[in-house]
């Protein structure tokens, strides 16, 4: 069969059968987020608690597993019983969609019948499998087989700047990976179904779905494609006519009386296409894989009562938390613009970073804070630099802590056609209180710190800091610690780089978090802990307007005016048309 007509017949199927399908998908979320993910982030931050672990990194790894075992082992258990629960959920839908697809009039209690066999009937290396196939779905979970259980595994921003600014080489083997498992993922993808619809073992069933899809990769590969193209077409389309209709009301004089309750309207219109798109998506993935399934259920008839009077109190919610969103953000009830703050001292590339030619650039534009990183030197001293060497900027092979600070602040540096010398602490600092400029200033952990390094940084600088109204902040949790206890006027936030167990119990009073792996939960239980979440590094106005949309309290940028630019969009006489295009710009899979 053609992939035209196969994505024909599909979607026929699907609008056949929508509401039994989207209902699954609902509850399925439903009890994700509001049942699982609080429940998973109970429990590890309850092991955390009892083992009196404060937080988990690589910085700590290490210190765990030799000092705190149980502790490791408890995780990994959270882990463990993660991967059951993606598992489940990949179950339930194929099980719910084959039962529907087959007439079958199953109840709750046989689907977690089915599921429940499939999932503890299953030989333990076989979780080992779907760990690693869910693994490699993910970073293509806009084909709808995505699983916000797992939303959080994902590569860093500014991993993949990392790599593509500086090892090419390196970046370019990424690009040849992901291909690899893209290709072993479509390979693979009627593993799940052999091993639940027809009983097969994890080694037949991999090679039955090697067999199967010999030859049919670009089939796979193509209705995937068409499936993404239809719904990108159809959110762009009805998206930009209900924009359009909102631009002419807020421009006509005698419509625009009308502008800011049409406006609810049209935001909620555009709220609902998103999340019947969402579904839509998930069902027809689901269908595609079970394209090729064919199972006779033998359960016992049942009728079934439809509970209408439960989807119509689910739908009256939906609207209602849709309206009540859009009044408060046409409003700016609830959002409130987020402190900017310069990353590195720099803006789109006004000059070399961490040096006092781009600070005193930079400060004009009048950030609330600009961003810098300190080192310590071979005489004990701190110098302004970000690079554990000095290769990238200056092509000498050494580190700061392996030359004196007169030795350094010699050193010219290079970086967005500019040149300029290395800046001691002291004159950067001294610099920055005479603009009245604001300082966030990160503690590096590198190898030629000595043992006394915050304490003599806070001795030496403590009160010039508090002059200055500078805060701190650093990767190193005992340096947050540490800086706490010498300097406890002194704002402190500790750096995360990446949102895995949820938000640690530290004695910080924020957190810098990797925009990428950042979501509305975290920041709204560090809110709860009385703690700011600063987004880091975010350079693109999409991703600008998310951090602000989620509730982050700062935005760490390289790109300074177009954050004031985005602010301003937003906040300043924006029309609510133009409001609706930076939402739908911004807008997320209505399920992560």
């Amino acid at each position: 069969m053609g992939i035209l007509a196969e994505f024909r017949r599909q979607n026929s199927n699907f609008w056949r059968y929508f509401w039994k399908y989207s209902q699954i998908i609902i509850l399925i979320q439903l009890i994700i987020h509001f049942i699982l993910i609080p429940v998973l982030s109970f429990l590890a931050n309850g092991i955390n608690f009892l083992g009196n672990v404060n937080y988990v990194s690589y910085t700590n790894a290490l210190e765990l597993i030799m000092h705190k075992p149980l502790v490791v082992i408890g995780l990994i258990l959270v882990l463990f019983l993660l991967l059951l629960l993606v598992f489940a959920q990949f179950t339930l839908l194929l099980v719910s969609f084959q039962a529907i697809k087959s007439h079958a009039n199953l109840s709750w209690w046989d689907y977690l019948k089915s599921v429940s066999k499939n999932l503890f009937g299953l030989p333990f290396k076989a979780f080992g499998f779907f760990l690693l196939y869910f693994l490699i779905i993910t970073p293509f979970g806009s084909f709808g087989l995505s699983s916000t259980l797992l939303s959080k595994v994902k590569i860093p921003q500014f991993i993949l700047d990392w790599l593509f600014q500086e090892h090419l080489p390196l970046g370019l083997l990424l690009i040849v990976a992901y291909l690899v498992v893209l290709y072993v993922g479509i390979r693979w993808i009627l593993v799940l179904p052999s091993m639940i619809f027809e009983n097969k073992s994890i080694k037949t069933s991999i090679r039955h779905s090697w067999n199967k899809t010999r030859h049919q990769e670009l089939y796979y590969l193509g209705i995937f494609l068409i499936l993404l193209a239809v719904v990108a077409i159809f959110i762009t389309v009805s998206t930009s006519i209900l924009i359009a209709f909102q631009y002419l009301i807020d421009h006509v004089g005698a419509l625009k009386a009308l502008d800011f309750p049409m406006a609810v309207v049209n935001m909620t219109a555009i709220q609902l296409i998103n999340y019947i798109t969402g579904i839509y998506t998930t069902g027809m993935a689901i269908l595609i894989i079970l394209s090729n399934t064919h199972t006779n259920y033998f359960y016992p008839k049942r009728n079934h009562r439809y509970h209408k009077w439960f989807w119509g109190i689910l739908g009256t919610a939906v609207i209602v938390s849709f309206v009540t969103y859009d009044i408060t953000y046409f409003n700016n009830w609830l959002l409130e613009p987020p402190l900017t703050i310069s990353h590195r001292g720099v803006d789109n590339g006004n000059g070399v970073q961490n040096t006092i030619e781009s600070l005193k650039a930079t400060a004009k534009e009048k950030p609330d804070y600009i961003e810098m990183d300190i080192q310590e030197t071979k005489d004990h001293k701190f110098v302004v630099y970000h690079d554990n060497t000095l290769k990238g900027l200056a092509g000498i092979n050494k580190t700061p802590s392996q030359l004196t600070l007169d030795e350094l602040t010699q050193i010219q540096v290079h970086e967005n056609g500019k040149t300029t010398r290395i800046a001691s602490f002291d004159e950067y600092l001294a610099t920055a209180t005479k603009l009245h400029q604001k300082l966030l200033v990160e503690l590096k952990d590198v190898s030629g710190n000595k043992s006394d390094f915050v304490s003599l940084f806070a001795k030496k600088y403590g009160k010039k800091l508090q002059e200055n109204k500078a805060m701190v902040h650093s990767l190193d949790y005992q340096y947050i610690e540490d800086t706490k206890r010498l300097l406890p006027k002194i704002q402190t936030s500790y750096v995360l780089p990446f949102n895995l167990f949820g938000v640690p119990y530290t004695n910080s009073n924020a957190f810098t978090m990797e925009y990428t792996t950042l979501n509305d939960s975290f920041i709204d239980q560090a809110h709860i802990q009385q703690k700011k979440v600063f987004a880091w590094t975010v350079n693109d106005t999409s991703n600008m307007d998310r951090m602000i949309f989620m509730g982050a309290d700062g935005v760490i940028t390289d790109n300074l005016s177009d954050l004031h630019e985005e602010i301003a969009s937003l906040f300043k006489d924006s029309s609510y048309s133009e409001r609706m295009t930076v939402y739908v710009t911004q807008m997320q899979d209505p399920f992560e």
